[in-house]
């Protein structure tokens, strides 16, 4: 019976703790699916060393991966939703990644001047709230790439899209060449 309880509660904590950060962030975390995973680790550069950061990483799928497939690259993911965050901390205890650290932190006190990639799945609020700060944060070369949602006012160097049922782009960004003036010549 306390057990059970005991059960009972946890699982009203986790469930009320989505419900507040939901309404803190403006979404539910909500996972990238396979499709889409495999076109933003397709997406990668070559990164031999350097600094990759998955901005919202949530349950830490994603980050998980771009570790693993990028071995000698610093992988940083930012998570602000409580719950989540535990959850790839404790999954990080159960698949050590050395390269991969996870910190639970709003993505706009993150850091992003010596970083080569910023991977995100944001909503496009979350997006539009972020951009000033990647704009003037990112050096030169970096890329960005979101699953879903297009940075407003940016154009991007390639979008990708998943074969799935839901056909979702993968938009990608190169820096500062993404939200400079279009040249006359590419308007007309």
């Amino acid at each position: 019976m306390l057990l059970d309880l005991l059960v009972i509660g946890l699982a009203l904590a986790a469930i009320l703790l989505i419900v507040v950060y939901t309404a803190i962030t403006g979404i539910s975390p909500l996972p990238t699916g396979p499709a889409a995973r495999a076109l933003v680790i397709d997406s990668l550069p070559p990164v031999e060393q350097g600094t990759i950061v998955e901005a919202g990483s949530g349950w830490g799928g994603l980050a998980f991966r771009v570790a693993r497939a990028r071995p000698r690259a610093t992988v940083i993911g930012y998570e602000l939703s409580p719950l989540p965050w535990l959850i790839s901390q404790l999954r990080r205890l159960l698949q050590p990644a050395s390269n991969l650290h996870l910190y639970r932190r709003d993505l706009l006190r993150g850091r992003f001047q010596e970083v080569n990639v910023v991977v995100c799945y944001l909503h496009a609020d979350a997006i539009a709230d972020l951009e000033p700060k990647l704009r003037r944060e990112l050096p030169e070369g970096a890329l960005v790439i979101s699953n879903t949602f297009r940075i407003p006012g940016w154009r991007p160097q390639h979008v990708r899209q998943a074969r799935t049922r839901f056909d979702t782009p993968i938009y990608v960004y190169r820096m500062p060449d993404a939200y400079r003036p279009a040249a006359v010549d590419e308007l007309l």
